[in-house]
């Protein structure tokens, strides 16, 4: 008998590459951090695959995004602070075509 997959939600993720592939651990971050000091996380998965599988996960994940921005007339906007926090622009995303 085949096993479910387990359904989880992450709110962060951790990526890794070297010359054979990539990883990338999901994680979840404490609900209430206490005030001035690091938010706690812990790791629910890590998923490993080629770099060409995860290449093309990136190619199909961008049209899927885009396809439902244009299929519902929204914009998905995320933070200004965010993307700086992450060295991204908001043309970044747009170069990815």
């Amino acid at each position: 008998m085949e096993e479910e997959a387990q359904d989880v939600y992450a709110d962060q993720l951790r990526v890794s590459t070297n010359p054979y592939g990539v990883a990338i651990t999901f994680l979840l971050s404490e609900p209430h951090p206490a005030p001035a000091r690091p938010v706690e996380t812990r790791n629910l998965a890590t998923v490993r695959m080629s770099l060409e599988h995860a290449k093309v996960m990136v190619m199909i994940m961008r049209r899927q995004l885009k396809q439902f921005e244009e299929n519902n007339g929204v914009s998905i906007q995320v933070p200004l602070d965010v993307l700086n926090q992450l060295g991204l622009s908001p043309e970044d995303w747009e170069r990815l075509s």
